[in-house]
């Protein structure tokens, strides 16, 4: 490094090197974006981090197996997002400021720094779209999964949390399906899971297997079951344990799981013996929500 170094200051001092002047630089910049506007255009269509495939049919799946819960990682994913866009928001509202003031001290350096802002300003607008472009994939997202099944709009803590032991029990073959098909036995986690749910793990064992095996024998005949063949397992499983953990709760000496007094609730579960009245805040957080909304 310091031999080059040496280089170049012998050849300045010949008059042999000439740094590149700035207007032949500002002319190639703008050649370069005026010959290759696909890059702009580019830019602009993989601004996203992930393609809408990924993020609906991968995030939106493997980390669960209940439409509450993918709701709620579609909420999860609206509210990083719109942190994202509150923040470019407020970079370009600052870049915009700054363009203004140095706009009017009108020297040089005020004008370059200004022109620098213009263009960071722009960059600020893409980050603004794609922001807007994944909270409406998002929330559309959300809202195809509360239709197709069937939720409420003014669903509460309690729906989701009626829907908790099936999505277990629904994870918890999932995870056994797979470390049999790995390892052709069920690990020492899966088998703790499965106790938690009140499933007896050999009893999962052996139910497993055997829809291995009739997945086998359909792979013999040269046929491919399509995936709705597991979901349909996965369900019958939910048929057969869906009751299971209440066996846990006896064990454990837990009465009930849902409780009133810490639900948040926005209508009456006489099911559950959950009411209004007498849930988290009196239903005054509800109130304060609905107000909100007619403002």
């Amino acid at each position: 490094m310091a031999e080059e170094t040496a280089l170049v200051e012998k050849q300045v001092f010949k008059g042999l090197y000439k740094p590149l002047d700035v207007q032949q630089l500002e002319s190639k910049v703008l050649e370069v974006e005026k010959n290759v506007p696909q890059l702009r255009h580019g830019k602009r269509m993989f601004g996203r981090q992930n393609s809408q495939h990924t993020s609906q049919l991968m995030s939106l799946t493997m980390l669960c197996d209940s439409p509450f819960r993918r709701m709620k990682q579609c909420l999860a994913q609206i509210e990083r997002k719109t942190g994202a866009l509150r923040e470019a928001y407020f970079d370009m509202k600052k870049k915009a400021y700054k363009v203004t003031q140095w706009e009017k001290a009108g020297d040089e350096y005020s004008m370059i720094k200004a022109e620098e802002g213009r263009v960071g300003m722009a960059s600020s607008q893409d980050s603004i779209e794609h922001a807007m472009r994944e909270i409406n994939m998002f929330q559309s997202a959300y809202e195809d999964i509360r239709e197709q099944y069937d939720i409420p709009e003014d669903w509460d803590e309690a729906d989701f949390e009626e829907s908790e032991a099936e999505n277990h029990i629904r994870m918890a073959f999932r995870y056994c399906i797979q470390r049999l098909m790995e390892t052709n036995r069920i690990d020492r986690g899966t088998t703790e899971y499965l106790e938690q749910w009140g499933i007896h793990p050999m009893a999962a064992d052996k139910l497993t297997r055997g829809y291995l095996e009739e997945v086998d024998k359909i792979l013999a005949e040269d046929k491919a079951p399509d995936i709705n063949h597991m979901h349909n397992f996965l369900d019958k499983m939910v048929d057969m344990f869906k009751d299971s953990h209440k066996d846990m709760m006896k064990r454990i000496g837990i009465k009930q799981i849902l409780r009133a007094e810490a639900t948040m609730l926005t209508h009456d579960h006489p099911e559950e013996n959950l009411y209004l009245e007498s849930s988290f805040g009196g239903g005054v957080s509800t109130k304060l929500l609905e107000e909100q909304e007619e403002e």
